[in-house]
């Protein structure tokens, strides 16, 4: 497994946030679309979402394994 430093993991957790609530103020902006539109709508912030999700368990992880030592 890579092991990424600290810094850059909270840096990339960072901008995963950053992203998402982009995609959320654009989404309110525009209001809910339907069908098709809805999904391609939605899709756009998913991989940061799905990053976000990863960071910050790795970041999680990573507290608990130093409290633990």
């Amino acid at each position: 497994m890579i092991k990424i430093n600290y810094k850059i993991q909270f840096a990339l957790f960072v901008i995963c946030l950053f992203f998402i609530g982009l995609g959320i103020f654009e989404t309110l902006n525009e209001g809910l679309k339907t069908g098709t539109a809805l999904f391609l709508q939605i899709s756009h912030f998913v991989p940061f979402v799905m990053g976000a999700i990863i960071f910050g368990n790795n970041l999680y992880s990573k507290r608990i394994e130093n409290f633990k030592n």
